[in-house]
């Protein structure tokens, strides 16, 4: 009896999973718009286009952390959208 109700929640887990994974997908490409819009900001705070970035010190201060995190983000997004058009 104990290995059935293992095995229904393990397939709804994986259901709910099939489910959630499009909109988690579609949630990571806007934030990657968002983290290339600082590493933009960042750039141009750099080279002097703008007056300044928000966050003056520590790792986030770099453009290209915000660039690695933005492709990071869409990368993850074009995953979890190719996993869920596979199923």
């Amino acid at each position: 009896m104990l290995n059935r109700l293992a095995n229904r929640n393990v397939a709804l887990l994986a259901k709910a999973g099939e489910e959630l994974t499009p909109a988690f997908a579609a949630f990571l490409s806007p934030m990657a718009v968002m983290a290339l819009a600082l590493g933009i900001w960042a750039f141009c705070a750099q080279i002097a286009v703008t007056e300044s970035f928000p966050i003056a010190s520590g790792v986030l201060s770099d453009w290209r952390v915000w660039m690695l995190i933005a492709g990071g983000l869409e990368m993850a997004a074009l995953r979890f959208r190719s996993q869920s058009t596979n199923r």
